[in-house]
C-alpha cells in the first residue's frame, strides 16, 4: 500500500497515514518519535 502511493499510482489524500522511515510502521497521527523504534523520522507516506 505504500510502495502503491510513493510511485504514484493510487488515490492519495489528507488521510495518508504516517510512517516511520527506520521500521516503515505507519501511524494515523505523526509523532516526534517513533514508538515503535525510536526513530525520529516519522513523515507522511505522501511526502517521499
Amino acid at each position: 500500500m505504500g510502495l502503491m502511493r510513493r510511485l504514484g499510482v493510487g488515490p492519495s489524500d489528507d488521510s495518508d497515514p504516517y510512517e516511520c522511515q527506520g521500521c516503515e510502521s505507519e501511524f494515523e497521527v505523526q509523532y516526534q518519535v517513533c514508538p515503535e523504534c525510536g526513530s525520529y523520522a516519522v513523515e507522511r507516506v505522501d511526502w517521499d
